[in-house]
């Protein structure tokens, strides 16, 4: 059997680094500060930020790489402009929401931590300013991302996570070296970080990639006239909000994609002490072969679909999705079973020392052993969802979202008063299969509308 080529094994390489160096990072805080009240601040300030870097990005992505895909095949001058168009658009919203956030910073501080001092909460506001720094330089990069995905040079998306980790393994005991680490010194590693993220995009020489890709191109060439008809229409198109709704609608699906895991927490906090703690540790052994395999497939796979989607070939995009697809399925559906049946040596392993004794490890098995079973359907739902996004079936991926919302709620309110902690992992399972499945027709009857459109 032929192996990948290498640059697609530095994906998973670089993810699994990337889960390795964020437990590294942990250890790093936890040696370095423990449970102080600087740590514990810098969270509150990390996360807001954190969180819109790693939810932009794939919206930004999943939108420019069909649109750079589609402008390939009209020509080079229709790929340059649409390269400029999406530079514009990213640096625009970028500083745009990085200004907002340091603006708003003290406001954001109140609603992040009620509860509290106003000296803690004007340090959450000032790590905010600075990490809104560290927002910038990471999501600056993402129109450079998607370039380099659509030339298949992956490697300085996978490694992000990576970047960022090492920011804090190696400046936090080099700072903590020349004296005590001052209040922001924390944010100021984290703009480090984003930096390193940023300088990553620079170093995969996207300029070359681009050229690369339109040799790429050659044999599918446009011709004159289309490459003069596509380079008005993208003059015409940036007056217009052509980029702006996608890309609003694609970051409101990731947005919302994230609610049920709030919903979780939310009505875990009506169970005894210690349900919200095993609810985020049976999460952390699931997340990680999730983010390790989906993220995988969508970096790998996507960015093939698309540009057979842009030259007219659904049967094509489909094949080249297919044989990828059912091999995440299958590596995915094993870790489910293996997860499920050895929950309790698993968490023994990962967690039972120290304060964490056998209640907390019952508690957590309770949450996990049924939660696991939706480990495979939640990397095909993030699958299929990338190609709805693909297909430009925006709504469809609205609709889908909010359907998995409702139906979170509902199972949690029928399920968490008589079964529990195991309620919770089972409306879990639940609403991912049922979410799969919905997912599974929509992409279908997506692709054969558009395979009766090409035909």
């Amino acid at each position: 059997m032929r192996l990948p080529p290498l640059r697609k094994l530095a994906v998973p390489l670089l993810l699994g680094l990337g889960i390795v160096a964020t437990l590294g990072r942990e250890m790093v805080f936890a040696w370095a500060l423990g449970t102080s009240a600087a740590l514990e601040e810098f969270r509150l300030a990390f996360g807001l930020p954190n969180t819109l870097a790693q939810t932009l990005g794939p919206a930004f992505i999943g939108v420019a790489l069909p649109l750079l895909a589609q402008a390939a095949t009209r020509g080079p001058e229709a790929h340059r402009q649409m390269r400029q168009r999406l530079l514009r658009f990213n640096l625009m919203a970028v500083l745009g929401v990085a200004l907002f956030g340091m603006i708003a910073a003290t406001p954001l501080a109140n609603l992040l931590a009620p509860g509290y001092a106003p000296s803690q909460l004007e340090s959450v506001a000032s790590s905010l300013r600075i990490l809104f720094a560290f927002f910038a330089l990471a999501a600056a990069s993402f129109h450079w991302r998607a370039l380099l995905n659509q030339g298949e040079v992956f490697w300085p998306g996978a490694g992000a996570s990576l970047a960022i980790s090492m920011a804090f393994i190696i400046g936090l005991p080099l700072w903590q070296q020349g004296g005590p680490l001052p209040g922001n010194g924390l944010a100021w590693l984290g703009v480090c970080g984003g930096g390193a993220v940023l300088l990553l995009h620079v170093l995969a020489k996207p300029g070359r990639v681009a050229q690369a890709i339109m040799r790429r191109e050659q044999g599918e060439p446009g011709s004159a006239e289309e490459t003069a008809k596509l380079a008005e229409q993208a003059q015409q198109n940036f007056a217009r909000p052509r980029l702006l709704l996608p890309m609003l609608a694609a970051a409101l699906y990731q947005i919302s994609a994230a609610v049920p895991r709030f919903l979780d927490r939310a009505y875990a906090t009506d169970l005894p002490q210690g349900g919200v703690a095993a609810l985020e540790y049976s999460y952390n052994v699931i997340t990680a072969p999730g983010i390790l395999f989906g993220t995988s497939f969508v970096m790998l796979a996507y960015p093939a679909f698309v540009r057979a989607l842009a030259l007219n070939r659904p049967a094509e995009a489909l094949r080249r999705l297919k044989r990828p697809f059912l091999l995440l399925l299958g590596a995915t559906f094993t870790i489910s079973l293996l997860v499920h049946f050895a929950a309790t040596p698993l968490v023994t392993l990962f967690y039972q020392r120290g304060a964490y004794d056998q209640a907390a490890s019952a508690a957590t098995v309770a949450v996990l052993a049924p939660q696991a079973l939706g480990l495979m359907p939640m990397v095909a739902s993030m699958a299929l969802a990338q190609g709805l996004l693909g297909l430009g079936a925006l709504r469809l991926l609205l609709l889908l979202s909010a359907t998995r919302i409702l139906l979170r709620a509902t199972l949690l309110s029928w399920m968490l008063p008589d079964g529990g902690l195991e309620g919770l992992g089972r409306a879990y399972a639940i609403t991912e299969v049922l979410g799969m499945l919905l997912a599974a027709i929509l992409f279908v009857w997506n692709l054969h509308k558009r395979r009766r459109t090409a035909a």
